[in-house]
């Protein structure tokens, strides 16, 4: 079962692995400070030296979906996942070399990491890499009906969470700023409906405390 939060549309195959508003003050016009309760006016000299204000937009709350959890889920020590990985086909004693290695070391030690397209090269490395693949049961209400095509036509994104929990999503000074916090154990997959059409993901993950979170974000 997903947890849904104040969802407009999600559409999105089954799973496979394998601005600022700017308004002028007429020129010559002075500046009023109650324009708008809400709005922080600033003050700005042009060339021509007339003064035009400008009204910070206030964030803007973005629509998501927890689409899969487990709460109590835990990693791998790095023995044990390293121990997997060697006795898999597709990583072996590789998995010690480059360019794996660098993978490796990249997810094993992130806990968000986001996602802008859907398919197989996309998914495989950070599940199996992250440790994820462990969990992977939980993601299959992710990738029902349209998502997958959502998500690669721009529409939606998604982020892994490791050790965190969503608390909301903004979409302020032209990035997405996700606010989490932090459990002992719990993964979660989120996905949310982008309001840019970048083609890289804008995105800030704050604690509640107001501590940045690295995230690994791409596409791999």
């Amino acid at each position: 079962m997903w947890k849904r939060i104040s969802w407009q549309k999600l559409g999105l195959g089954a799973l496979s692995l394998g601005t600022l508003g700017l308004f002028g003050c007429p020129a010559g016009s002075q500046l009023s400070l109650s324009q708008s309760p809400d709005s922080t006016v600033m003050p700005v000299v042009q060339s021509e030296g007339t003064e035009t204000a400008i009204a910070e937009q206030p964030p803007q709350s973005i629509e998501f979906a927890v689409c899969g959890e487990l709460p109590d889920w835990e990693r791998l020590s790095l023995a044990e996942q390293t121990a997997e990985l060697t006795q898999q086909p597709r990583y072996g004693d590789a998995i010690a070399a480059e360019p794996l290695k660098g993978l490796f070391d990249k997810f094993w030690q992130q806990s968000v990491i986001s996602f802008t397209t859907y398919g197989l090269s996309a998914r495989t490395e950070p599940v199996y890499l992250s440790g994820v693949w462990t969990g992977i049961e939980a993601m299959s209400g992710c990738y029902e009906g349209d998502r997958p095509e959502a998500i690669n036509q721009g529409e939606l994104a998604e982020v892994w969470l490791i050790g965190h929990q969503v608390v909301d999503i903004t979409w302020a000074d032209d990035a997405y700023q996700i606010t989490v916090e932090t459990t002992t154990t719990g993964l979660q997959f989120v996905q949310f409906d982008r309001v840019e059409t970048g083609e890289t993901l804008p995105l800030v993950v704050i604690e509640s405390d107001g501590s940045q979170v690295a995230v690994a974000s791409g596409d791999w």
